[in-house]
């Protein structure tokens, strides 16, 4: 057996973890992965305010040493350091929400307006280049650090913010919750990386056992789709001041558990894309090298998920 500590940021994945680990896919397969569940955007740095400032990689390497993490943090932590990206995929969506009764309908109505994102994970990365697809210029795009998804909750609806950006569970959350609206609905790329001596065949198996869970969950989404929603109680009972405005009864009647996309091997193209627009920004040094499973990435033209 093979050992990998893995710790992700995506949610959803928590659901695929746990089937994959009670039906024994891992262990099918050969590995042994210890795996854990972070939340974006909570992490204190001791080397800067947000994720391009810091070697945010070394904190979660106390969690571990390798990430399932956006596909931006990857091509950052992969430029800079040994690791290597194993394997993409598609996170459901990222989501930007503002109150019920703002003037606020569409994301055109967002030029120019603060637009509360965390600076670690995705929102420093996604949202301005998702922004600036949506053809807002520089000046136009006006990003507020803050902190966690349950204080932007409260800062939206208390007037402090105009907009906020989220992912799963809050995106969930956000679409029941009476107080809020959604205004724009995007894609979120993710990835996996690591600094272990993975080889391709290894990674090729911890993928097939995540990818065994994916396609039992798709083939019973209304068998699963009481144990997501379980998932989402736990989140907002864990925080009930911010989501007391959730309507559940609506929820558990309404809510829709959506198919998963696989896990791939890195799509060096799609990250490839995603390298070249962090050069351009200077995230990402013009002579850094972003390495894969197989080789090493070159900026390159991507079709989108």
């Amino acid at each position: 057996m093979t050992d990998l500590n893995v710790a992700h940021e995506y949610f959803t994945w928590r659901l695929v973890q746990q089937v994959a680990e009670k039906e024994g896919y891992f262990e099918d397969e050969g590995v042994e992965p210890d795996l854990s569940y972070f939340a974006p955007g909570t992490q204190d740095f001791d080397d800067g305010d947000n994720a391009y400032e810091s070697d945010w990689w070394n904190d979660l390497d106390e969690e571990g040493e390798t990430h399932g993490v956006c596909e931006w943090n990857a091509v950052q932590e992969a430029s800079e350091t040994d690791r290597e990206i194993i394997g993409s995929y598609s996170e459901w969506d990222r989501v930007l929400f503002a109150p019920a009764n703002s003037e606020i309908e569409d994301i055109d109505d967002l030029r120019g307006r603060s637009i509360g994102i965390n600076e670690y994970a995705t929102s420093f990365y996604s949202l301005p280049e998702m922004l600036e697809k949506e053809g807002f210029d520089d000046d136009e795009i006006v990003l507020e650090h803050i902190g966690s998804a349950e204080e932007r909750f409260e800062a939206v609806k208390d007037g402090e913010i105009d907009a906020i950006g989220v992912l799963e569970p809050y995106v969930t959350l956000g679409r029941y919750d009476e107080e809020l609206q959604e205004v724009y609905v995007g894609p979120c790329r993710a990835a996996l990386t690591t600094d272990e001596d993975i080889d391709p065949e290894t990674a090729e198996k911890f993928r097939n056992a995540l990818n065994r869970a994916v396609e039992d969950i798709n083939d019973n989404l209304d068998e699963y789709r009481d144990r997501y929603i379980e998932f989402l109680e736990e989140a907002a009972e864990e925080n009930p001041d911010s989501f007391d405005d959730v309507d559940f009864d609506r929820l558990r009647d309404d809510f829709d558990l959506r198919q998963f996309l696989p896990v791939r091997a890195p799509d060096e193209k799609r990250i490839g894309k995603t390298t070249e627009w962090m050069r351009e920004q200077g995230f990402v040094d013009e002579d850094a090298e972003v390495k894969t499973t197989d080789d090493v990435v070159e900026a390159a033209p991507q079709t989108e998920d």
